[in-house]
C-alpha cells in the first residue's frame, strides 16, 4: 500500500511515464534510502564512540582530580607541619642568637673605639693602615666572620704590645719647612717619637710624623740626642705621658719667655700671665713697701708732738689706702687673668683644625686658674698687714687721747 501511495504521488508529480523510467526512479529511491541508513549507522557509531571516549575521559579526569585533591591535602598537611616546625626553629634561633647578637653589637662598638684609638696612635706611624682594616667591622651591617674577629684581636694585641716597646724604624718625617725625607725614627711606646735628636709629633690626618716647629729647651734636646748616640743599651730621655700635648704646650710656653727664670716658667705660660703677674707683683711690692715704711714710722712716732687728734690720725693713716686697695683688688685682678685664660683656651678649641684632646683642655684651664691663686696669695698678706697696721693706729690714737686726758 505504501508503495502504491508513493507511486501515486510520483505519478501526480511526474505525470504518466514509461515503465523503464519508473524502475530507475524506484532504484534511485532505494539507493538513497540505503545511503541515508548507512549514514545514520555511521553517525550512530561515531556518537557511541564519542560517548564512550568522553566517558573514559570523564572517568580519567575524575581519577586525576581525586589524586590531585589527595596530593593537595597531603601537601597542605605537610605545609602546616613545616610552618609549625619553622616557627619552632625561629623561636629557637631567636633564643640562641640573642646573646650572639648582643656580642656582635659589643664587637662593633669596641671596633669603633679601637679604630679611633689606632688613628691617633703614635704606633700607626710604624704600622700604617691599621685603622682602615677595622672600618668594615666597625661600620658594616653584616655579621662579622671569624677572620674579622681575629683581625680585631690582632690589632688590639699589637697596640697593647707596642705601647710598652721602644722601637727603631725607618720612616718618612716632615721637617719644619714642609720637606718630607726618610729618617731613622725612635718611638718610645705610644708617647714620644724622635729623629735626628729632635722631637716629633704624629699627624693623624696624614698618618705621618712631623718635626715640632718649636723644639723644647736644650736639656731636653740633649736627652733626645742621648737616645740616638747611646751605646750601652740605656739612655736617659724625656717622655711625654700626654702623647705630645704637654711637650707642645711647654715649647709654646717657653717661646718668648727665655728671659724668665726657669723655676718660674711653670707659672707663666703666655702674655696674659706675664701682664697679670706683673701687675700683682708690682702691687704687692708697693703694698709691702708702704707697710714697712708705716711700721717703722709707728715705732718712732711721738704722739705728744701733734697738736690735735685729727692731725695725728691723718699722719698715721697716710698711704694706708694703698695696702687696702691692693688687698681688695688683687683677687679681682687674678680673676681677670683666669677669665682671659679660659677665653683663650675656648678660642683655641674653636680654631684648632684638629680636635683638642682632654689633656690640652685640662692643662689650659689649670693654667688659667693660676692667676686667681696668685691674686689670693697677694691679697691675703695685704689684708693681714692692713689689719695689723690699723690696730696699731688705734693704739696710738688711744695713747694720744689718754695723754691729752680726753
Amino acid at each position: 500500500m505504501k508503495k502504491l501511495g508513493l507511486i501515486a504521488i510520483l505519478a501526480v508529480w511526474t505525470g504518466w511515464a514509461p515503465a523503464g523510467e519508473l524502475d530507475d526512479l524506484v532504484r534511485q529511491v532505494q539507493e538513497s534510502q540505503h545511503r541515508e541508513a548507512q549514514a545514520d549507522e555511521e553517525r550512530k557509531a561515531r556518537f557511541l564512540a564519542d560517548r564512550n571516549q568522553q566517558r573514559t575521559l570523564l572517568n580519567e579526569t575524575k581519577a586525576a582530580l581525586a589524586r590531585a585533591e589527595a596530593e593537595s591535602k597531603a601537601l597542605r598537611e605537610q605545609f602546616t607541619a613545616g610552618e609549625a616546625r619553622l616557627k619552632d626553629l625561629g623561636a629557637q634561633l631567636k633564643d640562641q642568637s640573642g646573646e650572639l647578637g648582643s656580642l656582635f653589637g659589643t664587637v662593633r662598638e669596641f671596633s669603633g673605639k679601637l679604630e679611633s684609638d689606632l688613628r691617633n696612635s703614635l704606633a700607626s706611624a710604624q704600622f700604617p693602615g691599621r685603622a682602615e682594616t677595622l672600618e668594615t667591622l666597625a661600620h658594616g651591617k653584616e655579621v662579622p666572620n671569624v677572620p674579622r674577629l681575629e683581625e680585631l684581636w690582632f690589632n688590639l694585641l699589637q697596640e697593647m704590645s707596642q705601647s710598652s716597646k721602644i722601637a727603631k724604624f725607618s720612616g718618612k718625617v716632615t721637617d719644619a719647612a714642609g720637606v718630607e725625607r726618610n729618617a731613622e725614627v725612635y718611638r718610645i711606646g705610644v708617647f714620644s717619637a724622635l729623629a735626628d735628636g729632635k722631637y716629633l709629633r704624629y699627624v693623624p690626618e696624614t698618618g705621618k710624623l712631623a718635626v715640632l716647629p718649636r723644639q723644647p729647651e736644650s736639656e731636653y734636646r740633649s736627652l733626645a740626642e742621648n737616645l740616638r748616640t747611646g751605646r750601652d743599651g740605656f739612655a736617659m730621655v724625656a717622655i711625654d705621658p700626654s702623647r705630645g700635648t704637654a711637650l707642645e704646650l711647654a715649647t709654646q710656653a717657653s717661646a718668648g719667655l727665655a728671659w724668665i727664670p726657669k723655676g718660674m716658667r711653670g707659672l707663666v705660660s703666655n702674655g696674659v700671665d706675664v701682664g697679670i703677674f706683673g701687675v700683682l707683683l708690682l702691687a704687692s711690692i708697693w703694698a709691702v713697701a708702704v707697710a714697712g715704711e708705716r711700721w717703722l714710722f709707728f715705732r718712732r712716732v711721738d704722739v705728744g708732738l701733734y697738736p690735735s687728734g685729727p692731725a695725728l690720725e691723718t699722719e698715721l693713716t697716710r698711704r694706708m689706702t694703698v695696702i687696702g686697695t691692693v688687698a681688695a683688688n688683687a683677687p679681682y685682678v687674678g680673676l681677670l687673668g683666669t677669665v682671659l685664660g679660659i677665653m683663650m683656651t675656648f678660642h683655641k678649641m674653636g680654631t684648632e683644625k684638629s680636635a683638642m684632646d682632654v689633656h690640652s683642655i685640662m692643662i689650659g684651664l689649670s693654667t688659667a686658674l693660676k692667676a686667681t691663686a696668685i691674686g689670693l696669695m697677694v691679697a691675703i698678706p695685704c689684708v693681714v698687714l692692713n689689719n695689723v697696721l690699723r690696730r696699731r693706729i688705734r693704739e696710738l690714737v688711744t695713747a694720744y687721747e689718754v695723754r691729752r686726758g680726753s
